[in-house]
């Protein structure tokens, strides 16, 4: 017999985490359009040089790629996409007159890298991105984090952090040191500060080959000073920024960017606790040229960013002539539900439905079906046991699937034309109810069961 394990990095994923999975996609969805986005779709499958042009990804990404052969087909020539974002690129490139500028869009779908599985890294996983194409605006760089706020809030996350920074700091810096040629690597070692350290990252800073960033001594353990003063609440690191970095024009600009984001971003009642500035953020896809987001949940850094992305002026650049600034952010989906099911956050049912109507042995079928399609009438999910098996049975079944209310209707009920309502939790039954007050006993009864749930105590989460 075959094997029915699935192969490394990927993972089937059952109702139970499904279910949430669904509600929160729905969640995000309207979250994206109440901003004016609009939905598109590309292929998962994309020409390989979309996704290896100059610009699109950073070497690391790029050695992740799965490349696709059909049989008889060209090797090297199709590739899997691994972010949404290059994807989009070339769409508006090929569209954008039909589409017209400012150009919001989201996009929800799987996406492909041939990483090192690890918890809440996956080879497929899926992103929730937004953008927008066609605007310089500092407007739409405050939108977008508003809507990664938004969003993640929406969800019911409770503590998280938006972290911005303004590429145009960094690239001060490393013009003012004269080493601007050697930004993307010294971008990408600096993007490693969480994970190996400031004497890993200025080892590779100082690296005389095997990274290319080759910054002096000196000038590494000053980049490294500013990012690690440059942590905070936003005036003051702004403030820090702007006295090490005040004669310089590409800096002062990012620094004007981030004091303008926050701003819009107070007037749009984002809470101030929420939001704060890592001058270190740097992003490692070599496209971003302004502000960058990357959001972390409070006491559950260890899963990295749930949230990221930034400004991308010139990506469009790579399929078409005309310039199609950019901004936009992803919400990773996969390794937010894999630290919510970790912190116990994650909701647990395996049913899309609230009520269980029981097929009673001896009860013609039909009237079972009749009361769930006049629950589903009136907008309330109704799923019919499909065998006339013990009542008992029945209402375990419904118990382990997570539904809340039970319809039973007996010989002597259905001749009467009333049923019995069962809470499956505590097993109080109410009996005798008149089939004409079917959908309003219903709802009350969810009614009662909703406030009871909103009252009782909220697991540990991932704020703590």
């Amino acid at each position: 017999m075959i094997d029915p394990r699935v192969a490394s990095g990927l993972r089937d994923i059952p109702p139970s985490a499904m279910i949430p999975r669904e509600r929160m996609l729905e969640t995000l969805r309207k979250t994206f359009a109440s901003f004016g986005f609009v939905p598109i779709e590309t292929p998962h499958i994309e020409r390989m040089e979309v996704l290896t042009g100059k610009g699109a990804g950073s070497d690391e990404v790029l050695r992740q790629i799965f490349e696709v052969t059909n049989k008889g087909g060209t090797p090297g020539e199709l590739a899997l996409r691994f972010d949404l974002t290059v994807p989009l690129a070339r769409f508006v490139a090929r569209h954008v007159d039909q589409l017209g500028t400012p150009f919001k869009r989201y996009a929800i779908g799987s996406v492909f890298r041939g990483e090192r599985p690890a918890k809440g890294r996956f080879r497929e996983f899926t992103q929730c991105d937004f953008d927008t194409v066609g605007t310089e605006s500092v407007v739409a760089d405050a939108e977008t984090a508003q809507v990664i706020h938004d969003s993640l809030a929406a969800i019911g996350l409770d503590g998280f952090t938006l972290c911005l920074n303004n590429r145009k700091i960094l690239d001060g810096l490393l013009d003012s040191f004269g080493v601007i040629d050697r930004k993307s690597a010294v971008l990408r070692a600096l993007d490693k500060l969480g994970k190996i350290g400031r004497e890993g990252v200025l080892s590779e800073l100082t690296a005389t080959e095997s990274t290319g960033a080759t910054l002096s001594d000196d000038h590494a353990r000053a980049l490294l000073d500013f990012v690690e003063q440059g942590k905070g609440s936003g005036e003051t690191v702004l403030t820090m920024a702007e006295d090490r970095l005040s004669s310089h024009a590409t800096a002062a600009e990012g620094i004007a960017n981030l004091r303008q984001v926050l701003e819009l971003l107070d007037a749009a009642g984002v809470p101030q606790n929420r939001v704060t500035i890592d001058l270190g953020l740097a992003r490692g896809l070599d496209y971003y040229t302004g502000i960058v987001f990357e959001t972390t949940v409070d006491g559950w850094e260890r899963f990295g960013s749930i949230s990221s992305g930034g400004r991308y002026d010139d990506l469009a650049s790579l399929y078409i002539k005309r310039r199609l600034p950019g901004v936009g952010a992803s919400i990773g989906l996969d390794r937010l539900i894999a630290l919510m099911e970790e912190a116990k956050r994650l909701p647990t049912s395996a049913t899309t439905v609230p009520v269980l109507v029981a097929q009673f042995p001896g009860v013609n079928p039909g009237t079972s079906v009749r009361l769930a399609a006049r629950l589903r009438a009136a907008g309330i999910g109704a799923e019919v046991y499909p065998e006339p098996i013990s009542i008992g049975k029945q209402m375990g079944y419904g118990s382990n699937r997570g539904h809340k209310l039970a319809v039973i209707v007996g010989p002597d009920e259905d001749a009467n034309q009333v049923f019995n309502l069962r809470m499956l939790a505590t097993r109080h039954e109410d009996k005798g109810l008149a089939w004409s007050t079917l959908e309003d006993s219903i709802r009350s009864a969810l009614g009662i069961l909703e406030q009871h749930e909103a009252h009782e105590p909220t697991p540990p989460g991932p704020t703590g």
